[in-house]
């Protein structure tokens, strides 16, 4: 038999009680939201959104077809899975601190090196070497600094950090563009990559730490009652023997492969009707209407159970999909691009939010790990496919009716459980 709520999942997290004083001066972790806010703006402004960019450069600069250039951007996705894996393991060992410097330092160096590519092997090796990068900058590690500062309200804090991936997709690519415009895209590349390590790598140096002791998260622990159940020394094995671990990680690949794919070919899918300049607005449309949706979603996250609003978010960047596939004239294209929007922050904070929800904090590195692993292969063959399928059909409308397919698909499978048996 079926239902459609699942039973792993809680209908709330929160805690009744009123949230005791914190320590004199600024909770600290609010500075490690602030710090998340920074790395996400590259993160995703140079590994995400700007991957469109990459495309549509690359292709006028140096004559490579799109489907050469999505299998270079796929190949980043392919990457992130040992390295998300990698990741994983060390941040629970280690926290965040050298995982992040890390992705500070080979982002912002890959970047200014694409920028001198003159052959396509050297741009597969160099998105490989950003792709190895993107879990130490992006929700891997921005969640794994998060959760253990904040259980009440971790939808509120992951809200606020990933604020940064909105506002580096609004801010970077049409800055890439007018950069490329006018001063060549060699020197745009360098001028955002020397950005990334100047700004990301002392905040992983000064910044990002842990709390020292139970006390500096006073007002953030749930009531016991509320707390998913514990066990010490949870590994990989644990983890992939949990029905809600494949439940989340399916959904949660089929959703962010379709949507990484369709932000990797939006830019170049656009460019052809609105030109680049208006297809960068309209990316940066794109994430400015994420803002919006990443905040519902905080603010619903402790009132309305994760499943429900994972499948109003698939299925919302599913309608922006078709409208922008099918939509004539620029009103109906941004249109399109802001109502996919709303849904873009909503799915990239919903897989840290339902493991969170349904494993608690133990752990917590290693199995956003699997997941992220999971998630990146997913991406990895959706860039890939979309960008074949546009050379190979001379349209996007077959790989973005796909995306389309994807989110039902994810719909179905993290609203999906098997009754117990009487």
């Amino acid at each position: 038999m079926l239902a459609l709520m699942p039973a792993d999942f809680p209908a709330s997290n929160s805690s009744d009680g009123a949230t005791p004083p914190f320590a004199p001066g600024i909770y600290p972790g609010w500075v490690m939201v602030a710090a998340c806010f920074v790395m996400a703006v590259f993160a995703w402004g140079v590994g995400f959104y700007g991957h469109g960019f990459f495309i549509a450069a690359l292709r006028a600069e140096r004559g490579w077809s799109t489907g050469v250039l999505s299998s270079a951007v796929a190949s980043f996705w392919f990457v992130g899975v040992p390295a998300a894996l990698v990741a994983g393991r060390l941040l629970d060992r280690y926290g965040p601190r050298w995982i992040v410097l890390y992705g500070a330092v080979a982002m912002g160096g890959g970047a200014i090196l694409v920028g001198q590519a003159t052959e396509i092997w050297q741009v597969f090796a160099l998105f490989m070497l950003m792709g190895s990068a993107y879990p130490g900058l992006a929700t891997a590690s921005i969640s794994a600094v998060l959760v253990p500062w904040f259980e009440r309200r971790l939808g509120l804090a992951l809200g606020l950090a990933l604020t940064g991936a909105s506002a580096g997709g609004m801010l970077l690519p049409p800055l890439l563009v007018w950069l490329s415009q006018a001063y060549g895209f060699a020197t745009a590349l360098a001028a955002v990559g020397l950005a990334v390590m100047a700004l990301v790598a002392p905040l992983a140096l000064f910044v990002l730490r842990r709390p020292r002791d139970e006390r500096e998260t006073l007002g953030e622990r749930q009531r016991p009652e509320d707390q998913p159940a514990t066990a010490e020394g949870r590994g990989m094995r644990y983890f992939l023997a949990a029905p809600a671990f494949w439940r989340i990680s399916a959904a949660s690949t089929l959703s962010l492969g379709a949507q990484v794919s369709f932000l990797m070919h939006q830019l170049p899918a656009l460019e052809h009707g609105l030109g680049l300049t208006a297809a960068a607005f309209a990316v940066s449309l794109t994430a400015g209407s994420a803002v919006a949706g990443r905040f519902v979603l905080s603010g619903l996250s402790n009132r309305v159970a994760l499943p429900i609003l994972a499948s109003g978010c698939y299925l919302i960047q599913a309608a922006g999909i078709v409208l922008l596939s099918l939509g004539q004239g620029p009103v109906l294209l941004y249109a399109g691009a802001a109502l996919s929007g709303l849904s873009v922050g909503c799915i990239v904070m919903l897989p840290p939010l339902l493991l969170s929800q349904a494993f608690g904090a133990n752990g917590y590195g290693t199995v956003y790990g699997l997941t992220n692993a999971v998630m990146f292969l997913g991406a990895s063959a959706a860039t890939a496919v979309v960008g074949v399928l546009r050379d190979v059909m001379d349209s996007y409308g077959p790989g973005f009716a796909l995306l389309v397919g994807m989110h039902i698909a994810a719909t179905a499978v993290i609203m999906w459980r098997r009754r117990p048996s009487p």
